[in-house]
C-alpha cells in the first residue's frame, strides 16, 4: 500500500480513538497527516470509504499474522496459543485501531461499516471452533457453541486492558491463562453436560444477521487480490516487478472499496497480472465474479 495512504489511514485511526468518527472532520485528518485535501480525495471518496478501508488494512495485518502460524503446522494447542499471542502483540503494537474499534463498534456510521463489523465478529467465531475442535476433539461439539460465546468474552475482556494499560498483560501469559481457563471449562461443561447456545444455534444467529458464510462479491474480490499480494511475495521476481505488480493490486484493492466498482478498470488493470502462473487462477476468478472477458 501506498506510503501517503498509510499515513492517512494511521492519522484516521489516531484521531478517530481521541475524538470519535462522526467529530472528526477530512480537514482534521489531512492537517494530522500534512497534506491537503486533494491528496486524500486521491485515494478515498470520503470519509466513510476511509473507515472501511482502515478496518480491511488492520484486519488483513491480523490475518496475515494468523495465516502464517497456521502454515507452520504445529500441534493444535501450540497452534492456538501463538495466535493468540499475534494477536494481543497486534493489539499492543496498533493501540489506537482498538480504542477507535471499542468506540465505534456501537456506532450508527453507515451499514456498510455494520456488516463489516459483524462478518469480522463472524470470522473470529469460524477461528475459534476450527481452533477449540482441534484442540479438544470432536467430542466437544454439543459444547461448541457455548464455549465460542466464552472464549470470545473471555477474550475480548483482557483485550480491553490493553486500551488502559498495555504494559500490564503480557500476551505470552495472557495466551496461556486463557487457554488454561478453556481447560477448566471445557472440563465442566463435559461433567455438568450442560448446553446453552449450541453451535447451530449460533450459527442461525449469524444467519439472521445476515452472516452466512458465502462472502459477499466485493469481500470475495478483496480475499482474492489480498492473496495475489501475499502470493507475490514468495515469487522469483525482481524488486522493481514486485513494486510494479503490488501497485496493481493496491489500486484493485482501493477501486474495490467503492460503491460500485469500475469492470473496466478492473479488466484493464488484471492484463496487467497476465503471464504470471500463480496469479492465475485468482485472475479468472475476479474476472468471473465481475463479469468480465480477460484481455
Amino acid at each position: 500500500m501506498k506510503q501517503r495512504k498509510v499515513e492517512i489511514i494511521e492519522s484516521a485511526i489516531a484521531l478517530f480513538a481521541e475524538k470519535g468518527f462522526h467529530s472528526t472532520s477530512i480537514q482534521d485528518i489531512t492537517d494530522h497527516a500534512g497534506m491537503s485535501k486533494g491528496a486524500f480525495y486521491n485515494y478515498f471518496s470520503s470519509k466513510e470509504e476511509l473507515m472501511v478501508a482502515l478496518f480491511h488494512f488492520y484486519n488483513d495485518k491480523i490475518t496475515h499474522r494468523i495465516s502464517e502460524i497456521e502454515g507452520q503446522n504445529l500441534p493444535p494447542r501450540e497452534t492456538i496459543k501463538k495466535q493468540m499471542i499475534a494477536l494481543f502483540t497486534s493489539f499492543t503494537e496498533h493501540k489506537n485501531f482498538i480504542i477507535m474499534h471499542f468506540r465505534e463498534q456501537n456506532s450508527t456510521i453507515n451499514e456498510e461499516m455494520r456488516k463489516h463489523m459483524l462478518k469480522t465478529q463472524y470470522k473470529s467465531m469460524k477461528w475459534l471452533e476450527k481452533n477449540l475442535l482441534a484442540l479438544y476433539g470432536e467430542h466437544i461439539t454439543p459444547h461448541l457453541g457455548d464455549l465460542i460465546l466464552m472464549a470470545q468474552g473471555l477474550q475480548n475482556t483482557y483485550i480491553r486492558i490493553f486500551v488502559f494499560d498495555d504494559q500490564l498483560l503480557q500476551p505470552e501469559a495472557l495466551a496461556e491463562f486463557l487457554l488454561q481457563r478453556l481447560d477448566d471449562i471445557v472440563a465442566g461443561l463435559k461433567k455438568k453436560k450442560a448446553v446453552m447456545i449450541s453451535s447451530d444455534n449460533l450459527e442461525k444467529l449469524f444467519s439472521r444477521l445476515h452472516l452466512h458464510s458465502e462472502q459477499t462479491l466485493q469481500d470475495t474480490i478483496h480475499q482474492r487480490l489480498f492473496t495475489m499480494a501475499q502470493t507475490m511475495d514468495g515469487l522469483p521476481l525482481s524488486a522493481e516487478k514486485r513494486d510494479e505488480l503490488k501497485s496493481v493490486i493496491e489500486f484493485l484493492l482501493s477501486e474495490n472499496e467503492k460503491e460500485t466498482p469500475n469492470k473496466m478498470v478492473f479488466q484493464g488493470m488484471l492484463a496487467n497480472l497476465k503471464g504470471i502462473k500463480e496469479l492465475e487462477s485468482d485472475r479468472k476468478d475476479i474476472a468471473r465474479i465481475m463479469g468480465i472477458e480477460l484481455l
